[in-house]
This record gives C-alpha cells, sequence and structure tokens, in this order.
C-alpha cells in the first residue's frame, strides 16, 4: 500500500475534516516572527497547542476546532536562558510533557513536566535525572528517544573523557515516566575514525544504534548494529558486510511488529563518488539472523525524475528521512533533496574536529540547529566536553530553528543562508528487502536563515500507520 507524505509548505496550522473537506488555518500573528522556535504538540482534548520561543520567551498556544487562537499561556518554570540547555516533548496516553535540561552550579538536570489540555503547567518540575559535570557547558547532556508505540522514553548519556571508551548510561521511562530501569556499559572507539547514529527504543525497552568508521576523504568503509536488549548491560555488535561499498549517512529504524532491526543507506562504488543506489539491511532483534543485506541501483528513468534530469549525480543532494514500516514486513524509505547556497559537495561537509566544521557544528552546519547539532564532541572555546551529543549528522531542525546560534550563523550577524528543499523520493521495498515500487513527489521550497518552515513531517494514520 503506498503512503501519502505530507508536504509542509510554510508554518500554517490546520486541522482537517476527512468528511467535510476543509482546511481551517490559523490566522497570523505578529508575535511569530520567523526567527520563531515551535513544536506543534497536537490535539489535547478540544484544543491544538503549538509550543512557540522568541528571543528566550516560552509560551504554548493554545487553539480550537477551528484553528482560532484561544490564549497564550507562558511557560514560567523554565530557567533563565543561560541555564538552559534543552527542550523537548513527550506525548503517551493522551498526556504531553515538557522535558528540559538546565545546569545549577556543577549538577545538569534532566526534568519533566506534564502540559494540561489547556495549555497549563499546573505541577512542579519532577527531576528524571542529575549530572555532576566539573564545568559550565552549553551543550545538552541527556539524548531523549522514544519508542514507536510511545510506551518507552529513554534518556542516556555518553561520557567521552577517554576519547577511545565511551561510557553510556541509559535510564528506561514508561509512558507516566516512572522509571523502569537503569543500563550501562562501555564501547571502544578509534578516535578520529569511529562514529555513533541512528540512536532507538524498541516497544520493549531494546537498544540499538550504528557504529561506523568514516575515512578523512569522507567515505564510510566499516559499520555494525550495536543491539543492547532491555534489561542487560551486555551488547552485541553486528557488522555489515559493506567492503565493496561507501555507505552515506546511515538510518536505523526498529521494525517492532516484526521483532527486527531495520537499516538503510545511500551508496557509492568509488571513492568520493556519486550516489549510486540504495543499501538496506534487515537483522532479527535478540537473535542476530540476517533476514536481507541488498542493494538498489538507481535506474535513469529514477534519476531523471528525481531531478528532472538524468545522470549518476542526480541524487547528490538526496538524503534520507524516514524509513516507514509496514505490518507486513514491507517498508518504504523517503528521501528528499536537501541543500543551501554555499559552494559545498557531498563529501565535504564531514569536516573535522573543531568547532564550526561539518554539518551541524557551532552554527555553521548546513541543516544544525541547537542542541544536538552543536560540534563533534568540542566546546565553542575549544577543549573536549564530556558528554556531548556525538552523532555528526543531525541536520533536521524542524523546530530549533536553522542556522543554529553559534559563530557565523544569521542571529549573529553572520551572511544570510538560503535552504531549500526539493523533491521527495519515495521507494518501497518487500519483506525480503526487494524493491517493488518507487515515486516521485514534486516540490519546491525556499527560506531564508532557517529550514524550520520547509519540508515534511510523516503524520500517523487513523489506524496506527504513518501516512
Amino acid at each position: 500500500m503506498k503512503r501519502i507524505f505530507l508536504s509542509v509548505l510554510s508554518f500554517a496550522l490546520f486541522s482537517l475534516s476527512v468528511y467535510a473537506q476543509s482546511i481551517n488555518y490559523a490566522s497570523i500573528n505578529k508575535e511569530d516572527v520567523e526567527r520563531m522556535n515551535f513544536e506543534i504538540l497536537g490535539k489535547a482534548a478540544d484544543n491544538y497547542l503549538v509550543y512557540k520561543e522568541v528571543k528566550g520567551n516560552h509560551r504554548i498556544s493554545v487553539y480550537d476546532h477551528n484553528m482560532q487562537l484561544r490564549e497564550e499561556v507562558p511557560l514560567t518554570v523554565l530557567p533563565k536562558r543561560d541555564d538552559l540547555l534543552d527542550i523537548s516533548f513527550y506525548s503517551a496516553d493522551n498526556r504531553r510533557y515538557l522535558l528540559f535540561q538546565h545546569q545549577e552550579g556543577d549538577v545538569v538536570y534532566l526534568k519533566s513536566v506534564p502540559i494540561e489540555a489547556n495549555g497549563r503547567v499546573l505541577e512542579k518540575p519532577s527531576v528524571l535525572d542529575t549530572t555532576m559535570i566539573a564545568y559550565k557547558t552549553d551543550n545538552k547532556i541527556y539524548s531523549i528517544i522514544t519508542s514507536n508505540d510511545g510506551s518507552k522514553l529513554m534518556a542516556f548519556k555518553i561520557n567521552k573523557k577517554d576519547k577511545s571508551l565511551f561510557r553510556f548510561t541509559m535510564k528506561l521511562f514508561d509512558a507516566g515516566l516512572q522509571p523502569i530501569s537503569e543500563s550501562r556499559f562501555s564501547l571502544p572507539m578509534e578516535y578520529k575514525g569511529d562514529y555513533l547514529t541512528g540512536y532507538s527504543v524498541a516497544n520493549d525497552g531494546s537498544y540499538a544504534f550504528v557504529k561506523y568508521h568514516r575515512q578523512t576523504n569522507g567515505n564510510i568503509v566499516d559499520a555494525a548494529l550495536i543491539e543492547k536488549p532491555a534489561g542487560k548491560d551486555e551488547y552485541t555488535e553486528h557488522r555489515l558486510n559493506v567492503n565493496d561499498l561507501f555507505l552515506d549517512d546511515i538510518k536505523l529504524m526498529v521494525d517492532d511488529a516484526n521483532n527486527r532491526y531495520l537499516l538503510s543507506s545511500f551508496y557509492s562504488t568509488k571513492k568520493r563518488g556519486d550516489i549510486e543506489g540504495l543499501y538496506v539491511y534487515g537483522l532479527g532483534k535478540n537473535t542476530g539472523n540476517v533476514a536481507f543485506e541488498k542493494t538498489t541501483l538507481f535506474d535513469a528513468d529514477l534519476q531523471k525524475r528525481a531531478r528532472g534530469r538524468s545522470g549518476k549525480s542526480a541524487f547528490n543532494n538526496f538524503f534520507i528521512n524516514n524509513i516507514i514500516v509496514n505490518a507486513d514486513g514491507s517498508f518504504t524509505v523517503a528521501s528528499e533533496e536537501l541543500y543551501n547556497t554555499n559552494d559545498w559537495d557531498r563529501w565535504g561537509y564531514w569536516g573535522g574536529w573543531g568547532p564550526g566544521w561539518g554539518w551541524g557544528g557551532m552554527g555553521m552546519g548546513m541543516w544544525g540547529g541547537w542542541g544536538p547539532g552543536w560540534g563533534w564532541g568540542w566546546n565553542r572555546w575549544g577543549g573536549w566536553w564530556p558528554y556531548s551529543y556525538y552523532s555528526p549528522f543531525f541536520y533536521r531542525s524542524y523546530w530549533w530553528g536553522g542556522w543554529g546560534p553559534g559563530w557565523g550563523g544569521p542571529r549573529w550577524g553572520g551572511n544570510s543562508q538560503q535552504f531549500n528543499a526539493g523533491n521527495i523520493v519515495v521507494i518501497s521495498f518487500d519483506a525480503q528487502g526487494n524493491k517493488t515500487w518507487d515515486n516521485v513527489i514534486v516540490k519546491s521550497q525556499r527560506e531564508n536563515n532557517t529550514d524550520g518552515s520547509i519540508s515534511y513531517q510523516v503524520l500517523p494514520g487513523s489506524n496506527g500507520s504513518r501516512s
């Protein structure tokens, strides 16, 4: 069954009645400036809630079913801007939670507080975890991931003081943010060679991510899926068979219905070569059985439809956004053309280990936002952040806004940037990893100094499927 992807053409909130086929748009609010950070929290009772932040002022906008603004509710539970490290949201069991990290003295706190259907916060924040550090940090300590069914939330941190041995601490919570378990393990790393990405948690609490080795020329030449079952401190490393391929950004999705993990990546067969096709990999969860490991070459017809022209370079500006899984084990990989006005090439954005190098580095990253996109483990003044978030490829910044608050970004008087989001390419596979169909959704979007109002998002259908 083909999936329909909703393209978000601008920051316009709407409710859609299936029977009446009508769209209700929110009126323009003068307080909603271009550089606003936002997160659509969804429907709560008869309201639609949207978090907004402008210049350190946080609020919840409450809309009725016709998208008329009912009220702007200030968020007063958050600490001052200099101490606030990160904000995220979690929805489960028809409740919505605000999660935030902040520093007091030598302690970083991870806290949560429920948001009522009227947008108000009526309880005091609860402490989920703490970390003692010996420095003033600008970066978040904890990373938050949730299971596909929303029943589990995992907060994890990685201590990288020993650059050759990363120490993981994971805390698993249920839908009510009550603690279930805490786990620890250490992972050997090769400095300036090994990287991590794709952190995921399964519905049963199992934890998985991808470890890969990237050469200085930008090519991924070695990769493995790291799997840690729920309730255990031991992990298993499943190496991918990519000896003859050079992978790009590797995406991971948990297929809970079929008890397996799915990985996908663009690939080339030459060093720093053009993108030639798509690599897919399926692994049985907690079994180590490889379900499939296959490549799909992009033919001339798909290349032409993707960019309006043929040629091996047609997919060089495309990046995978989603892996969407069906109950029968079939799945769909969605990618999008993403680029900015700077001259750059696909193999040049990985940069180095200093601030401002590569995507997501101190505001110089093409799609990096405030938070996970800040650098590759170095603080802004030079020096090692032992708990800094490690993945170098967080170019999506749907609500933290765009080019980042670091040096060189427009928020601090740097050069203007234009972000572009082009066509969407959708490729579907059966349960054995064989391609079944493809489609191209033609679109063209651009915005100055932010990527927060372009691109698309995938919405859950009424039956739990993605549409």
